[in-house]
């Protein structure tokens, strides 16, 4: 200990090694990290749950003198959870149904549809049904 107490040139030799230390260590940090966020195959691997709303698939139409109340179709359940891969998941918004075949429906129809694929993972397992409600009104003729 009686080499450092009055040396100023090993202090300073000291103070110099921690900082090349210091700014050595920040330097490989900084690597690791690009390194975790260029390489993005973990995040295939990598399981992320999601709450998602559902969208009813309405592509086709009642038949002639009807209408669908689009403001008025209600889903239920309106949110479901989806587990899947977090790089599928990241975009996904909604959780489409099969579509709804109104086409011959002249009332406020509910059907049980189920869900279909979600951000291109295909739902396995027992089908998610979801009970969709479709308000159908006779367009009113004018005389």
């Amino acid at each position: 200990m009686n080499l450092l107490k009055g040396s100023f040139f090993l202090k300073l030799a000291a103070l110099i090694a921690a900082i090349a230390t210091y700014f050595y260590i920040h330097h490989e940090i900084d690597i690791a990290e690009k390194k975790n966020t260029t390489d993005s195959s973990y995040r295939l691997l990598k399981l992320t749950a999601k709450n998602l709303s559902v969208k009813p698939r309405l592509e086709t139409v009642p038949p002639d003198g009807y209408r669908i109340m689009a403001d008025r179709v209600t889903v239920s359940p309106a949110m479901v959870l989806v587990v899947g891969p977090e790089a599928l998941l990241d975009d996904a918004m909604t959780a489409e149904t099969s579509i709804v075949d109104i086409s011959e429906n002249t009332k406020t129809v509910t059907k049980r549809i189920p869900l279909e694929s979600v951000a291109g993972i295909h739902l396995t397992g027992q089908s998610q049904m979801i009970d969709v409600t479709v308000p159908i009104e006779k367009i009113p003729t004018e005389e």
